[in-house]
């Protein structure tokens, strides 16, 4: 049985969910998907869950389905699994733990970034923070600088959760926090990184779940 706290949402329509990730700009580790949203999705819909549920993402797929092969979601993505109809409680939740080992997995790997005419491979752990100005996403690495066309909603998908939106326009690897007050980090090159009001509940839980805290 899964123990401790989770936030979950509902959402009638795959559109609807993208949305929501959209204007929220977040990520969610586990979506549970019934097969008939995607079988009876219209185009709209269909290509909105070819962009949420690649199959390279973080975040991880069950499909809740009366169709024993499930070829409706399959077509888009590759579930962690498949429940069929009724869905016991114990099923339900050796799915989840199956769900969260393999997004614990696949979060480490290395982001594929195309910048400057290069495909370059990136090690989560060598990002030190990312930065959204006007068209462009600078991402700052400890071995040097990269540009792409990415959204820094779509970056914050794709890296481990200790990378924490503390800013409309950045993304931090806690790993490289020195110094943490309300309204900023400071960061091992000294570099300062705001913290917008809007942001700073959401900051907080995410440093005190990241770090053991001693007073």
């Amino acid at each position: 049985m899964l123990r401790g706290e989770c936030d979950v949402r509902c959402f009638g329509s795959v559109g609807e969910f993208e949305r929501f990730s959209h204007v929220e700009a977040c990520s969610f580790d586990v979506v549970i998907v019934d097969g008939r949203v995607i079988g009876d999705a219209g185009a709209a819909d269909d290509a909105a869950a070819g962009r949420l549920f690649s199959r390279d993402g973080v975040t991880q797929v069950i499909c809740i389905t009366e169709d024993a092969d499930g070829r409706s979601i399959g077509s888009v993505t590759q579930p962690v699994g498949f429940l069929m109809k009724p869905v016991t409680r114990e099923a339900m939740d050796g799915m989840l733990s199956k769900a969260l080992r393999r997004r614990a997995e696949r979060a480490e790997r290395p982001v594929i970034i195309v910048s400057e005419g290069h495909t370059r491979v990136v090690q989560p752990r060598d990002v030190m923070w990312v930065e959204s100005h006007r068209r462009l996403l600078y991402i700052h690495t400890c071995y040097g600088d990269m540009t792409t066309y990415l959204k820094l909603a779509q970056a914050a998908m794709m890296f481990p959760d200790r990378f924490v939106r503390c800013h409309q326009s950045f993304l931090v690897n806690l790993d490289y926090v020195t110094t943490w007050s309300s309204d900023r980090f400071v960061l091992t090159d000294g570099r300062v990184i705001p913290i917008s009001q809007r942001r700073r509940a959401e900051t907080r839980a995410a440093v005190l779940a990241y770090a053991r805290t001693m007073r």
